[in-house]
């Protein structure tokens, strides 16, 4: 259950060098994933090449906000933590990679998220929905340079929020090991019984790592849910239950869905068709795959936040976690 079964048997030659490819071969899931991947990178590099030319890539003013000295000590401690899981995270998709021979699922996903925070700013594209710490490393946001974006400004982004992307693979890491265990624990159980306990149990975790990341200064929630649907309601780390349902929905269940359902001996979805791929296009393949696959996820993720902020009202935070005044 490691997301990356080997195919059991070859399959049809790869094309030689200049030969073009069939077209069955260009429509596999992986190249419709890496055609979207790779058009996501290039929006992404346009969007930060006139953030860059327009002057906006720099600090915002520190200026306005007071902040406790406990939560600066906190904000110290989660960007170092970030940093370190970063790392580590590296260096477990790193040696997979190198272990196996090849991308692997989780180094796929990996990379999406880490080429997949850019969109961001649509969070708030109706309301200010997602609190940046502004004692945090920050810039001015991007969000203006965004295709349709109408959020307000003046607006940051900090390195905790961005850093949560790709952190969330541990998220998937914590899924797969629950699916592992209750596999082991009760092997009678089918892949559907499977997927759904380990579903449930991601939604009691997730709302435990998130919150711990939130109270370490990572960002905050600054609109509540009606109907008292929002955990610690009025704090400024409260929580909303979407958030919750969103995250394992967008960028969990897709994922175990694609490893629990990968044919014994085959692919997962996201890779099926690269075998049929020159050997020196697979590893771009796969990487611009995970790519698509993540970014398609965090587009869901954020549009839906966005939506949700539409039937929500705000909550007063403290000054570091507001937005700048103008």
């Amino acid at each position: 259950m490691n997301g990356n079964p080997a195919p059991a048997t070859p399959g049809p030659a790869a094309p030689r060098q200049g030969q073009a490819l069939p077209a069955s071969r260009r429509r596999s899931p992986v190249g419709y994933w890496a055609a979207f991947g790779l058009a996501c990178l290039i929006l992404q590099g346009v969007v930060y090449a006139r953030w860059i030319i327009g002057g906006d890539a720099h600090a915002h003013s520190a200026r306005g906000y007071s902040i406790p000295h406990a939560m600066k000590v906190t904000t110290h401690i989660g960007q170092g933590t970030a940093g370190l899981l970063f790392l580590a995270l590296t260096a477990v998709v790193w040696r997979e990679c190198r272990t196996q021979g090849r991308i692997t699922f989780k180094a796929a996903v990996f990379t999406g998220f880490c080429f997949s925070f850019w969109s961001n700013p649509y969070v708030s594209q109706f309301h200010y929905a997602a609190g940046n710490n502004r004692y945090d490393l920050n810039v001015e946001t991007w969000g203006p340079y965004l295709p349709g974006w109408r959020g307000d400004t003046p607006a940051v982004e900090s390195f905790l929020m961005e850093m949560a992307y790709p952190v969330m693979l541990l998220w998937l890491v914590v899924a797969l090991t629950l699916a592992r265990l209750f596999g082991h624990r009760r092997p009678n159980w089918g892949r559907g019984r499977l997927f759904a306990a380990t579903t449930l149990a991601m939604l009691v975790c997730e709302p435990v790592l998130t919150h711990l990341y939130q109270r370490l200064g990572g960002f905050a929630y600054p609109r509540a849910l009606p109907g008292h649907l929002t955990l610690f309601e009025g704090r400024w780390y409260q929580l909303p239950v979407t958030s919750t349902l969103a995250v394992v929905g967008f960028f969990i269940v897709p994922l175990l869905a694609m490893v629990l359902y990968a044919r014994p001996g085959h692919e997962v979805h996201l890779f099926r068709g690269c075998e049929l791929l020159p050997r020196r296009l697979r590893p771009w393949s796969r990487l611009l795959a995970g790519a698509g696959l993540m970014n398609a996820c965090t587009l869901g993720f954020q549009i839906t936040m966005a939506l949700v902020s539409l039937v929500s009202h705000p909550i007063d935070l403290p000054g570091w976690l507001d937005r700048p005044a103008r």
